[in-house]
């Protein structure tokens, strides 16, 4: 709309926002700007009614943009390729949002609290900090509350479950058609009554006083985090303020999950393989044991060395031993499943966990990795590389993870001691 005629506001109101999809207090608002006709009531009203479409669903507010005096908000239609942009004054901006500057109290509670976290932080502490986050509900809307649902293929997710955080696989959430939709309909949120589902409609306990759910997805960069699901005391979608503080509360979780995402990073990759590190796999195998535990399924665990690595470095020096370690760990991951994990273990060393995986699987796996990296992975002097692998099955070969390394170690060994260039498994003597 351009700022300076009110006929563009006018034919907006009147012709192009869906008056159907709009409260009737907005329709008796916008009835009596249009009699009125000033400005400021047309830019208010127009703002205040995709606000409202914002709030139910219909629209998604894209991107919000000054220049000097002059402020422009854009928006676009969910349902379908079409977009609406206001342009005002800073002045009219400053005068019709009042009450989105009253979200700064919450906003500023979340960055307190977000820009908290640290490299040290255990699982511990990070639930903490979501369940603050979950916490702040009750603050929008007195007696609400707030829960989370992480999938669990996000990192942490399995650290950090409590009752109020859920963590599901895909097929888990999929299996439930209310968070199914959320997460993929492209909406920004779900309402509905409880009184209108038996059960089912919430993998939490429907609490008594709760009589309705607003489910908000977490969604960024097209990575599904999970959904926050709001419990409500009341029957009434939220009010359009109310929703906003809600949405903020969201945000404030997938800041939370994407930086601590970052910083599980920073903290868990091997800076010369760019490949996960010791740190992570002391964190990782205790996680993984546990997982086929419950899913009662196998793990199999690849303890694989660099053939003759202290010659390559004392030939050709350090720079090609290193870029060396660079290629043998890249061929190794490409040759790994999405689901599998790879950790530089230390020195010439790499670990692989490969979940779920039957012995005979974990051997062509083995053998695969092995045979690329003897035909592609060269040193300065175009000799090839070869390497070593020793492997164990949980809980097959092992009780524990301390037995399984133990066993795999055992086969490597003997796989050096035969000459090199080969995949032993674990067998019982």
């Amino acid at each position: 709309m351009h700022q300076g005629f009110e006929k563009d506001y006018r034919y907006l109101l009147s012709h192009i926002i869906p008056s159907n999809l709009l409260s009737s207090k907005r329709v008796e608002k916008i009835r009596a700007a249009l009699e009125e006709g000033d400005r400021l009531s047309l830019i208010r009203e127009a703002y205040l009614s995709i606000q409202e479409l914002v709030a139910k669903g219909y629209m998604k507010r894209e991107r919000l943009d000054r220049n000097g005096d002059t402020v422009s908000i854009s928006y676009s239609r969910i349902d379908r390729n079409e977009e609406i942009t206001l342009v005002m004054g800073s002045g009219e901006w400053n005068r019709i949002t009042g009450g989105e500057r009253r979200s700064g109290i919450l906003s500023s509670v979340l960055a307190g609290i977000i820009s908290s976290l640290s490299l040290n932080d255990t699982p511990r502490t990070i639930s903490d900090r979501i369940e603050e986050i979950l916490s702040l509900s009750g603050k929008v809307y007195p007696g609400s509350t707030a829960k989370l649902i992480i999938l669990r293929d996000v990192e942490m997710a399995d650290s950090v479950a409590n009752e109020n955080i859920k963590v599901l696989s895909w097929d888990e959430l999929s299996a439930n058609k209310a968070y199914r939709s959320a997460l993929t309909s492209g909406m920004s949120h779900s309402f509905m009554r409880f009184k209108e589902y038996s059960s089912g409609v919430t993998v939490f306990p429907m609490e008594e006083q709760m009589k309705s759910l607003l489910l908000i997805p977490l969604v960024t960069k097209g990575i599904k985090w999970g959904l926050v699901e709001i419990h409500l005391p009341t029957e009434k979608p939220p009010e359009m303020e109310i929703f906003y503080n809600y949405r903020i509360v969201a945000q404030g979780i997938l800041r939370l999950l994407e930086n601590n995402a970052t910083l599980e990073k920073m903290v868990a990759i091997d800076r010369l393989t760019q490949i996960y590190n010791r740190n992570h796999y002391e964190q990782q195998l205790p996680l993984e044991i546990e997982r086929a535990n419950r899913n009662k399924m196998r793990l199999a665990f690849l303890m694989i060395d660099i053939d003759d690595f202290k010659s390559i470095n004392d030939t050709f020096g350090h720079d090609i031993g290193d870029q060396v370690l660079r290629d043998v760990a890249q061929e190794i991951k490409n040759h790994l499943r999405k689901i599998d994990y790879l950790f530089r273990f230390g020195g010439e060393e790499f670990v692989a966990l490969l979940p779920g995986a039957e012995k005979e699987s974990a051997m062509r796996t083995a053998e695969r990795i092995r045979d690329v990296v003897a035909r592609t992975v060269k040193a300065a002097d175009s000799r090839y590389i070869t390497i070593s692998i020793g492997g164990s099955i949980y809980p097959d070969d092992a009780k524990d993870e301390e037995e399984l390394f133990r066993r795999a170690d055992r086969a490597l060994y003997r796989a050096k001691g035969e000459g090199k260039n080969r995949v032993i498994f674990y067998e019982e003597e």
